[in-house]
């Protein structure tokens, strides 16, 4: 059936070419392929063509707006009439129409995520508020289960968890802007200047958090009762999530 579908395509194609007895200049848009001058589509091979209207056709099943794809498009036929040249089919250039197409799709989400990627605030507020209600959850949870020894060396006073959110947040944006690139070519993907930077920032923000807990004086970061850090660590954890529906934040690490 999809084959018939397909043959059934082609040949509506070529009756539009048959049927057309003007002179079609080379900034004439073809109605087949979006973007792509009818000048152009007129010279790919059967196979070629069949190949593209099949990318097309994957496109239009997952409600890709054509008009996101006419760079894409034009720069494939170019490649496909070059290979044309020398022999070289669609498939021996891009492989099958459904890997070629997974790979245009997850180019634009990520093309479209990078543009809609939240303020540098919103990603520190996301990560802040993570990473701070998992170790104030964390720090609450120890107080329950710890000697009352480990409970005096091990918590955090309460400016001393403000900071922690707040240099946490801060970290957590450096880092953000640095993740690697998958989709780059190998040794450009950025692990190396990744692993620096978070590294770093980890480093900072647990040796600030140390300072602030030895200099800043107890009567004013006073320690609270297990359940106190328990309560704050749910309440924050629930704030995020809510802030993060809210703002639709997007480009975070969580």
């Amino acid at each position: 059936m999809k084959d018939q579908q397909e043959e059934k395509v082609v040949e509506e194609v070529s009756d539009i070419r048959q049927n057309d007895n003007q002179v079609v200049d080379e900034s004439q848009l073809s109605t087949i392929l979006t973007g792509v001058p009818q000048i152009k589509v007129d010279q790919l091979t059967k196979r070629n063509l069949k190949f593209m209207l099949d990318i097309d056709r994957y496109l239009r099943a997952e409600q890709i707006s054509q008009a996101s794809f006419q760079a894409v498009y034009l720069e494939m036929v170019d490649t496909l009439l070059e290979g044309q040249k020398d022999g070289h089919t669609a498939k021996h250039i891009y492989g099958t129409p459904s890997e070629t197409s997974q790979i245009i799709i997850s180019k634009a989400v990520k093309e479209k995520e990078q543009k809609e990627k939240s303020p540098d605030w919103q990603i520190a507020v996301d990560g802040g508020l993570m990473l701070g209600a998992i170790f104030t959850l964390i720090t609450g949870v120890f107080g329950l289960t710890g000697s009352s020894n480990v409970q005096d060396n091990f918590y955090m006073g309460i400016l001393t968890v403000i900071l922690n959110y707040a240099i946490g947040g801060y970290a957590m944006m450096r880092t953000a802007k640095v993740l690697p690139d998958l989709d780059a070519p190998k040794g450009q993907k950025g692990y190396g200047r990744y692993f620096m930077v978070s590294t770093i920032a980890m480093m900072a923000w647990i040796g600030l958090i140390m300072l602030s807990q030895a200099f800043i004086p107890a009567v004013i970061n006073p320690i609270l009762p297990p359940i106190g850090y328990i309560i704050l660590g749910v309440i924050t954890l629930a704030l995020r999530y809510y802030l993060k529906r809210k703002w639709k934040i997007v480009g975070g690490l969580f």
